[in-house]
């Protein structure tokens, strides 16, 4: 009987941890290769109102691939408490998920992405404030007018017009940075965060990007199982995954 009894606890477990796995799920995933040059990608808004405009390009190192550029400015113009604007996607009710993107920041500057972003003036900063050997990456909180440094010195060697996969894990008040050269790409299974820093102010917001950056191949998950995009028969990654749960 106790055998039996054991054998319907594990069944029992067995089935919690296939609902909860279940109910994981990929946000949003694109590697912009279905969006046209020269617009915004779709899914994307405008979450401040600047000078600048968001919009697909022609990889700067590889000419047949598309990338998502922030801003057609200079790095300072690009700003957006200078004039620029801040594109954004995902939903307001996001709360803990796992972001990787390929970034290439085009000059030497600081420009980062945003991770639960409320609106124009409520957000966090992950952001990369200096590149070589001493790079620094930092995170930030924009609080109405005022930056509020949650935690500096990350460091991570970059330099300007070259590919870097990175990956920021949101969880609770805990934020977790990683990072590593796109051509080595980079096993984050296995690496420990570069950078990690603690911060309860914001629950929940969408993804966004701040400043002149360029970025590629983004999947934001529930869980690592989760960032993983799809491959379409012509060998090019799916567009979003609500995309191809509707076409099912």
């Amino acid at each position: 009987m106790r055998v039996r009894y054991l054998g319907l606890a594990f069944a029992l477990l067995a089935g919690i941890w296939a609902t909860s796995a279940a109910d994981a799920k990929q946000l949003y995933g694109s590697d912009f290769q279905n969006d046209a040059i020269g617009k915004a990608p779709a899914g994307w808004e405008v979450g401040f109102k600047g000078n600048t405009a968001a919009e697909v390009i022609a990889d700067p190192k590889d000419g047949g691939n598309k990338v998502l550029a922030s801003s057609k400015s200079a790095a300072n113009a690009s700003r957006h408490d200078v004039g620029g604007s801040i594109y954004v996607v995902g939903d307001a009710g996001w709360t803990d998920y796992i972001i990787e993107y390929d970034a290439y920041f085009p000059e030497e500057f600081y420009m980062g992405t945003l991770f639960r972003f409320q609106e124009g003036n409520m957000f966090y900063l992950f952001d990369r404030r200096s590149g070589g050997e001493s790079g620094n990456f930092d995170f930030w909180f924009r609080n109405g007018g005022a930056w509020n440094a949650v935690l500096q010195g990350g460091k991570f060697a970059t330099k300007p017009q070259t590919w870097y996969r990175f990956r920021l894990k949101i969880a609770g008040d805990t934020f977790e940075a990683y990072a590593g050269a796109k051509a080595d790409n980079p096993a984050f299974d296995s690496m420990k965060p570069f950078h990690t820093a603690k911060n309860n102010a914001l629950k929940a917001g969408k993804f966004g990007l701040y400043g002149l950056i360029y970025i590629d191949n983004l999947v934001i998950g529930e869980t690592t199982a989760d960032l993983v995009l799809p491959v379409e028969p012509k060998g090019r990654l799916a567009v979003t995954w609500a995309g191809l749960r509707e076409e099912r």
